[in-house]
């Protein structure tokens, strides 16, 4: 049972994770759960980087050949002294017990800054990073015609048009203002008997039916009235994109992403205990993979891919998706709008904050992000492992704008 509260979430653990003993390997494994995994600990971290044994998975497998990033590397002191608000960005990357575990900047293509306190091919499991994915393929899916977001579910769904789902608008479930009683904050996540806990004891630990629970979530207001963050709202989507496709989600992920973007390695995404991925956090990579699917939305794509995935419409659409006058009304946005010196005007297919000059940012439990500004050709990407004072978008963004195009 998950009891713990805000002060619990703030316990640091080390950033990188140290060698252990089979015996303990073995001890961590047996004791997996809802709760160890969630909370800061040696042991999350653990779990964090090493995701695929304990959890059922499906492989992204990497194409053929990589292209090398080139390297045309800053003086690391220009990033370490970027500074927000009473704290530098050099105070989370270094020292006795660092919170962010690896970090790359890349700009015009090339890596001008790379920091690492694991190694440098670890895997690390991305957290709502993941859940950008699912928007992107919505939006490709989109620009092909094969659906239209302003359509209700059930357009394609219609197996849950008796479901609160079934009339919902796409475009409503992928900027997170669904109205659906799932919203996840603190209080939801510690509550055992809330909608989305019962969704995580699902997906995790097999505890109820994983597709009934979230098919069944009731519907607590009307839709396109308030931003409401939820990963009930992502796993629907995985189901849509998997339905127009007709194929598995893990499948359209790699033909579509993960084969075509040159990725150095393979990615992984959990599975359910009925085989449905989760796709609103819990998928693995190494940071330089994170950071090649980051540049896929940026003029430099063809820096790691052969063949432009993200056109620059999908990207414009992304940009131009906040729906007006809901950003602000729940109190689900405060952590967005708080985390940089300026205010994002929304969250738009599952990106958690656009700002007027089309920058994108999403980011993920205990410190996890993407950074893409498509205006700078730059993208930063990073992993964390616990929760700080401020998030690091707020360093990101400010060093991201002094950057010189």
């Amino acid at each position: 049972m998950v009891k713990h509260s805000l002060i619990a979430l703030a316990i640091a653990s080390t950033a990188a994770t140290a060698d252990i003993s089979a015996e303990t390997e073995q001890e961590y494994i047996a004791d997996f759960s809802l709760q160890t995994f969630m909370y800061p600990s040696e042991q999350a971290s653990w779990y964090w980087q090493n995701l695929d044994k304990v959890l059922p998975y499906a492989t992204l497998t990497k194409g053929s050949q990589s292209k090398p990033l080139e390297r045309n590397l800053i003086t690391p002191e220009n990033v370490h002294q970027t500074r927000f608000n009473d704290q530098s960005l050099g105070s989370l990357l270094t020292g006795s017990n660092p919170s962010i575990n690896s970090m790359m900047i890349i700009q015009n293509g090339k890596v001008i800054f790379e920091h690492f306190n694991m190694p440098y091919d670890s895997q690390h499991v991305w957290m709502s990073n993941a859940k950008s994915i699912a928007g992107l393929l919505v939006a490709l899916l989109e620009e092909e015609g094969k659906l239209d977001v302003v359509e209700p579910l059930s357009t394609y769904m219609p197996e849950l048009a008796d479901t609160s789902w079934g009339s919902t608008r796409i475009i409503d479930i992928l900027n997170m203002q669904s109205g659906l009683d799932a919203e996840e904050n603190d209080t939801a996540r510690a509550n055992p008997d809330s909608h989305i806990t019962q969704l995580f004891f699902a997906e995790i630990e097999a505890k109820g039916d994983y597709y009934q629970t979230l098919i069944d979530i009731p519907r607590k207001s009307d839709a396109a009235k308030a931003f409401e963050y939820s990963s009930a709202n992502t796993q629907i989507l995985g189901l849509l994109i998997a339905k127009v496709e007709g194929k598995p989600l893990y499948q359209v992920m790699n033909e579509r992403i993960w084969a075509k973007a040159g990725m150095s390695d393979y990615g992984y995404i959990t599975l359910t205990p009925d085989g449905h991925e989760v796709i609103h956090g819990l998928m693995t990579s190494n940071t330089e993979d994170m950071a090649r699917y980051a540049m896929l939305y940026t003029d430099s794509w063809q820096a790691t891919s052969d063949e432009r995935i993200i056109s620059p419409s999908v990207v414009k659409t992304i940009q131009q998706s906040v729906t007006p006058g809901v950003y602000t009304v729940s109190p689900a946005s405060e952590q967005f709008i708080t985390m940089t010196a300026d205010e994002p005007v929304g969250g738009s297919y599952q990106f958690d904050a656009i700002w007027d000059d089309g920058d994108m940012f999403k980011g993920g439990m205990r410190g996890q992000g993407i950074y893409i500004s498509p205006a700078k050709d730059t993208v930063a990407v990073w992993f964390s492992n616990r929760i700080e004072k401020y998030n690091v978008a707020g360093f990101v963004r400010n060093f991201v704008k002094d950057l010189e195009k």
